[in-house]
């Protein structure tokens, strides 16, 4: 009586959420981003290496990528907050400037 022995190579693997892969470095991932993830989680899965070359995207679809409407509000109350500080900084520096082509000296009522 003979026997055979096939061998497969196995090699020992496992899964992470994306909740789970926050804050740490992964030496590899193999990624779904599909339309199951939440605002933020395709991002959070295709920063987790360290290089793109250790990222594999097996599927994608676009609805992977979502943003949370509240951090679109943020943004768009930060930008308006941002052009009113540019429009008075633009306002201090002209008065600024007009001020040093006066010699330095205030402008009083009466001067010519």
């Amino acid at each position: 009586m003979s026997a055979c022995r096939i061998q497969f190579p196995l090699q020992n693997a496992f899964a992470l959420t994306v909740h789970k892969t926050q804050a740490i470095t992964l030496p590899k991932a193999s990624l779904h981003l599909d339309d199951q993830m939440f605002a933020g989680q395709a991002y959070v899965a295709i920063s987790r290496c360290r290089s793109w070359d250790d990222v594999e995207i097996l599927s994608l679809t676009l609805d992977a990528f979502k943003v949370d409407e509240k951090v679109k509000k943020e943004y768009i109350r930060l930008e308006q907050i941002s052009s009113n500080l540019s429009t008075l900084f633009g306002t201090i520096k002209k008065v600024y400037l007009k001020h040093l082509t006066n010699g330095g000296r205030s402008p009083h009522v009466g001067d010519p």
